[in-house]
């Protein structure tokens, strides 16, 4: 039986971010990392393009031509689009092979059991057999190397491009998990916020990505201070091009408030946090992934507000999608860290109260 579901299947591990998607195989590791972005065929309903190429795209489209990030804040923003990315990425994978799919994909932990009802539709949509969602903390904790014999428990930040999710891991399962919309887009959107108040210009969301990972590696404070950027955007007054200066210190105070809820977050999951799981993640420390982990200075401002050890994985991106492989391999574990779906969503939601 195992030989004709090999057959017949494909084991798949999946990273659906907001801005990037990620896709693990177990035989063969990660075998895609593409922008999360389609451009769709505005008359005809036709995917021209998927990741990179669609990007390419994204603020100076066609006019037949829609660019859709259909995944915001973590959570599915267009079905349709999403569904339709997602087949393509599947297919550049799997080849012409009309296999279908076992998925495991890392939703936000504070995802509501709608939006993850969404997810488990497109990827089924998507030719999945099976969908199992487990919490993006888990996965990017055994991304970094956690191991779930380790009863102690960890704290994981795991900042990506729509939320930063926090969690505590222990024994290979989950104590507390809650995500943040303050991450990797909300940066971009408050380089642009400043862009516009303090120079009336709007920029667009390319751009600010471009500032943004330009002065990443000096948002140290008091390092590359005197560094400057050449920015070009629309004059708010007349429509017309404009060009301007932007120094480190500008960024960096734009970043501070996103920064700080950041560290607002992980400091309200310690203090919620029972007696023995602190005393654990004093020994343990943080463990940080995700794209925001290789912003200069986040490991060391985590470590001086927390105080606790701070430890960037290895391969920070690819956390999320390297620890969903983990465990699809190991088919106990997943049954175990898999959300369950047995609650309708109408009863997950409210409780239904009727008056006689």
């Amino acid at each position: 039986m195992n030989i004709l579901s090999s057959i017949f299947t494909d084991d798949l591990a999946i990273d659906l971010g907001s801005v990037n998607t990620l896709i693990y195989t177990p035989d063969r590791g990660v075998v895609l990392n593409e922008p999360s972005v389609v451009a769709i065929q505005k008359y005809t309903g036709e995917v021209l393009s998927v990741g990179a190429e669609a990007y390419k795209m994204l603020g100076r489209e066609p006019k037949d031509v829609e660019v859709h990030r259909p995944i915001r804040n973590g959570t599915i923003d267009d079905f349709e689009a999403a569904e339709k990315m997602l087949k393509a990425f599947i297919q550049r994978v799997t080849g012409s092979q009309l296999k279908r799919s076992h998925m495991v994909v890392g939703v936000p932990g504070s995802s509501t059991p709608i939006e993850q009802r969404s997810v488990r539709d497109a990827a089924r949509d998507a030719k999945a057999t099976r969908v199992d969602l487990v919490d993006e903390g888990l996965c990017a904790a055994l991304g970094a190397g956690f191991s779930c014999e380790d009863e102690r428990a960890h704290l994981v930040v795991d900042i990506g491009g729509g939320t930063t999710n926090v969690a505590i891991i222990s024994s290979g399962a989950v104590v507390s998990s809650a995500s943040l919309r303050a991450a990797g887009n909300a940066m971009d959107e408050a380089i642009r916020d400043y862009v516009r108040s303090h120079h009336e210009m709007q920029l667009g969301e390319r751009a600010a990505e471009q500032v943004k990972k330009e002065f990443s590696a000096v948002l140290c404070e008091g390092e590359g201070s005197e560094r400057r950027m050449e920015i070009v955007g629309k004059q708010l007054t007349d429509g017309l091009a404009k060009v301007v200066e932007i120094t480190a210190d500008e960024v960096r105070g734009a970043l501070e408030p996103v920064v700080s809820e950041i560290v607002a977050g992980a400091r309200r999951a310690i203090e919620e946090s029972k007696p023995d799981v602190t005393a654990d993640m004093y020994q343990t420390g943080l463990i940080l992934t995700g794209g925001g982990a290789l912003l200069g200075g986040m490991a060391e401002r985590l470590q001086k507000e927390l105080r606790l050890h701070v430890a960037v994985a290895d391969d920070p991106l690819a956390a999320v999608a390297l620890g969903a492989g983990r465990l699809l391999v190991d088919k106990e574990r997943l049954h175990r860290a898999a959300i369950r779906e047995d609650v309708p969503v109408w009863q997950a939601q409210t409780e239904l109260v009727v008056n006689w």
